[in-house]
């Protein structure tokens, strides 16, 4: 019997449904990514954005459309509160692991698979901070984290799998072991993990400013952590940051960013911009503008300020109009792209270590340490090792590179 996981949304979604496939395979069913060929669809939803909400809407009713058997949970599934039927079963957000127990043994296996190269792994869930504009609070909940040895038992279910990296992820991984009673800081899992595993790298998948210490940055020092930081800052004006609940200013973000740099100068640094929050004014942006152009980020992900239910930002006067958020993201869509091809452009000529992860067009696929896509020429195959390259061409985008005969 064949499943397909239609999954919208954050790594959080993604390494759930990761989780779920696996789980699945154990029990003896096959999975596609194609979901006209599948028997049953598990639809893990998002209601981040109005846009994310509407994609999961539509799933929804396709599922219902075509009469599909299928398994819906996620963020709009907690804010909708749908109505489910004896084909289409709806899980919340606090009971959706249980979607695995509807699934019987088909044929037991013993043999763990995915069909990736990298792994992500949930570390924990929930916020409690209420930034302005976020709804996740109010649909996941508090924080709440795993335990060290359940985070451990499932990286080395992926690891006996052979995977060789593993994303670590959450809703504010900062907030990591916040509801413990020993107060376990995201610090010690990391060293924990660094001294307990081997064999595979570690990549974080995004945390707050306020989170990063002098501690944290001697921790990723480690050669087996990736050399890649997302850090969201979502604005430049101190007056808009105030707004949106954020717990730092302009200058505090900065300086961070500064002494990441000084410390790690070809660390890949992302971030997360949101344009046109109430009340933004065109010096508002400028700020935001004149805040990016100081650092030198790899790539920024854009974000239309988006209404959302709940939250003190929907609520506020002066809502900017849909155009000129448009025009503002555009722009600011343009600088991101000039950024992450500067980023890119920097290690033409320069090695690298990629975990190669797909063959496509003639080319195998891959992710660098510090986040860079590139395209690998091989003769034999070498999909799922991680390998040094060096860099001999590069486009807006990508590297392209040739194995170092290393191996």
């Amino acid at each position: 019997m064949k499943v397909c996981f239609i999954t919208y949304g954050c790594k959080i979604n993604q390494a759930e449904s990761q989780r779920w496939e696996k789980l699945l395979r154990l029990k003896g069913y096959s999975v596609t990514t194609n979901p006209e060929e599948a028997e049953i669809w598990i639809i893990n939803t998002c209601a981040v954005t109005h846009k994310a909400e509407v994609q999961s809407r539509q799933i929804i009713d396709k599922a219902k459309r075509t009469g599909k058997k299928a398994y819906v949970t996620g963020c709009y599934v907690e804010l909708c509160k749908i109505n489910g039927n004896e084909d289409l079963k709806v899980f919340s957000n606090f009971e959706k692991n249980n979607i695995i127990n509807m699934f019987e043994v088909l044929n037991e296996s013993d043999k763990l698979n995915i069909s990736r190269h990298r792994a992500i792994v949930k570390i924990q869930d929930g916020c409690n901070h209420y930034c302005s504009y976020c709804i996740v609070p109010y649909l996941r909940g508090k924080p709440r984290s795993y335990k060290f040895e359940e985070i451990l038992r499932e990286i080395n279910d992926y690891t006996a799998m052979g995977i060789k990296e593993i994303v670590l992820s959450g809703v504010n991984i900062g907030l990591y072991g916040i509801d413990f009673e020993n107060k376990i800081k995201l610090n010690k899992l990391l060293k924990a993990l660094l001294k307990e595993t081997s064999g595979f790298r570690i990549r974080l998948s995004s945390i707050e400013v306020n989170h990063i210490d002098d501690e944290f940055l001697e921790i990723i020092s480690d050669r087996r952590i990736c050399k890649h930081l997302h850090i969201p800052v979502q604005h430049g004006s101190d007056k808009i940051l105030n707004l949106m609940n954020r717990p730092y200013n302009s200058i505090q973000f900065l300086r961070v960013i500064e002494k990441i740099l000084k410390l790690y100068p070809d660390i890949a640094i992302g971030t997360d911009v949101i344009v046109g929050f109430p009340a933004e004014t065109e010096e508002d942006f400028k700020k935001t503008l004149q805040l990016i152009e100081k650092i030198r980020f790899s790539y920024l992900h854009v974000f239309p300020y988006s209404k959302r239910p709940f939250t003190k930002a929907s609520q506020m006067s002066e809502h900017i109009p849909e155009s000129l958020k448009k025009e503002r993201v555009n722009y600011l869509i343009k600088i991101g792209k000039k950024k992450k091809s500067e980023y890119i452009k920097k290690f033409l000529g320069s090695e690298l270590e990629v975990i190669v992860e797909s063959k496509k067009n003639g080319f195998f696929s891959g992710t660098s340490d510090n986040y860079i896509k590139c395209f690998i020429d091989s003769k034999e195959s070498i999909t799922g090792n991680i390998l040094r390259v060096i860099v001999n061409n590069v486009d807006e985008e990508h590297a392209f590179a040739t194995l170092i005969n290393d191996r």
